[in-house]
């Protein structure tokens, strides 16, 4: 998704001559449709003159610029009646307050936040509210449905705010289970802890990336391309995970939630230790001999695996981001600690070279300098030098 207000004063690009040719004004949102129907390019006085840009008719929509096919998609308003429609009624989301239907206030619009290829609004930058950060004062609020935009407020259905409270999800669902059966196996013989720990093991490694489902994010969170993964404010869904994890942007997204990779294993290991303990703790004085004996031998095992946890995401992690360099090119000449060129600029990344670029200790640098854009190559570009030893 992308953030309306980023493509304000953006450059239109004809892709026929590569001109840059005009700029964006506004947006053109229909409530109805719940859509970003479009762009403001050239606003008059006069509706007859205004000229608009319909999101359909977009090319690209890159971090620096709009393209368009040609310079013919820029068309007067009144010659598309849903544009003039929409324009008449000339509703005005920037500033208009957001209440649900049972009266709770969740801010003021700012912004909003779209789908780039449906033009489906996903969400709103609002200002104060219920959820308001307290460091920005801003919040996400979902999309769910059309907004009924009324003169001084527009009503939201009730779940809007529920969705927007943080949840936690992932590994205390996970917990529940085991500590119920900590407290049952402590009220018999004790005999079943062991099996207990290695359920609390197996769901604590189980959760890397997942470990950020229902928290809110404290940051962007966006793709290579620009394009957004997950906003300020908004609570991190099973969807929004996924995308973390297809464009590689895992990591970045644990920090957008407060967590790292390490953070997050120990987060969970944590979280289950301190639930564990209260409900051991409420079991009552006649089980407590075992129940104490019990706890500890589990509690002592989860503290051994968490180092042994800790590595695992982290080489999980590394071990997709070679996978995704495998065969691809360097962006800039990687070097070892002797300045001996490991790899020099467009040549392609093998298990060599990864070899020796984590042996000189700059393996990171060479992950971080893969060349992921589309290259315009020619068959024998792609070619590797030689014939591939299992080829006819």
């Amino acid at each position: 998704m992308y953030k309306g207000r980023d493509f304000i004063g953006k450059p239109l690009v004809c892709y026929e001559s590569g001109e840059k040719f005009d700029k964006i004004e506004d947006l053109i949102f229909d409530q109805n449709s719940n859509q970003l129907l479009g762009f403001l390019v050239n606003e008059s006085k006069w509706f007859s003159s205004t000229q608009i840009l319909l999101l359909k008719d977009v090319q690209v929509i890159g971090p620096d610029a709009v393209i368009t096919p040609s310079k013919s998609t820029i068309v007067a308003a009144k010659e598309i009646p849903e544009i003039h429609y929409v324009m008449e009624r000339n509703n005005i989301l920037n500033g208009t307050r957001i209440l649900t239907v049972d009266g709770h206030d969740l801010g003021v619009i700012v912004d909003l936040y779209f789908d780039e290829k449906t033009g489906q609004v996903e969400g709103y930058e609002v200002s104060g509210g219920l959820f308001a950060d307290t460091y920005s004062g801003r919040s996400f609020v979902p999309a769910l449905q059309t907004l009924k935009i009324g003169r001084d407020v527009a009503f939201v259905p009730t779940q809007t705010a529920q969705l927007m409270e943080e949840q936690v999800g992932g590994i205390r669902g996970a917990m529940q289970t085991v500590t119920d059966k900590v407290q049952e196996t402590a009220q018999g013989t004790g005999d079943k802890v062991q099996e207990l720990t290695e359920q609390v093991v197996h769901a604590v490694a189980g959760f890397t990336v997942e470990q950020a489902q229902g928290r809110r994010s404290q940051q962007f969170v966006r793709a290579k391309e620009g394009s957004i993964i997950t906003a300020p404010g908004q609570i991190v869904t099973e969807l929004i995970i996924e995308q973390a994890k297809v464009t590689g942007k895992e990591k970045e997204l644990l920090e957008a939630v407060g967590l790292t990779t390490q953070g997050a294993m120990r987060d969970q290991a944590g979280q289950f230790m301190t639930e564990a303990g209260d409900r051991l703790k409420s079991t009552g004085e006649n089980t407590g001999e075992t129940l104490q004996s019990g706890a500890k031998g589990l509690w002592s095992q989860i503290k051994d695996s968490a180092k042994e946890i800790q590595e695992m995401g982290t080489e999980a992690i590394e071990k997709k981001r070679i996978q995704g360099a495998l065969g691809r090119a360097v962006s800039r000449v990687i070097l070892d600690q002797q300045d001996n060129v490991i790899l020099n600029v467009g040549e392609l990344i093998t298990h060599q070279a990864i070899a020796s670029a984590r042996q000189a200790q700059v393996l990171e640098l060479l992950l971080s300098s893969v060349y992921t854009d589309k290259p315009n190559l020619t068959l024998e570009d792609m070619r590797a030098p030689h014939a591939g030893r299992d080829a006819l």
